[in-house]
């Protein structure tokens, strides 16, 4: 896996299309569902965004069928991560810090968290 997905919003749009299908599509399927969603990209547009992403690693293209590569709880994980270690220095505790100082954190967030804690003590 990959630290960190350097990806633009319309190639994040595709991914969570992607996502969605749960198995293998075809490219001219994939393309009916953004038509159907509005979306008014060109054949080409799709295909500029299919490239990219596959350069990236996170999907592969086999004779006109589109598969995901990564799916969408290691792509989350990677971002996540490289926000943790890039702004946070690498530390979980200051991440959470950080959100407790601006009370970002609920009430039942923070019994949640504090669940997770009890199970990784118990480790």
């Amino acid at each position: 896996m990959k630290s960190e997905y350097q990806i633009s919003d319309s190639e994040l749009e595709v991914m969570k299309m992607l996502w969605q299908q749960k198995e293998s599509i075809k490219q001219s399927q994939l393309f009916q569902l953004f038509e159907n969603e509005g979306k008014e990209w060109k054949r080409q547009t799709l295909n500029t965004f299919l490239s990219r992403l596959e350069g990236k690693g996170l999907i592969k293209r086999e004779k006109g069928m589109v598969s995901v590569v990564c799916d969408e709880e290691e792509y989350n994980f990677a971002q996540v991560k490289s926000a943790i270690d890039n702004l946070y220095g690498g530390k979980l505790s200051s991440f959470i810090a950080a959100f407790i100082k601006k009370e970002a954190v609920s009430k039942e967030d923070a019994e949640e968290l504090n669940q997770y804690l009890k199970t990784l003590k118990k480790k």
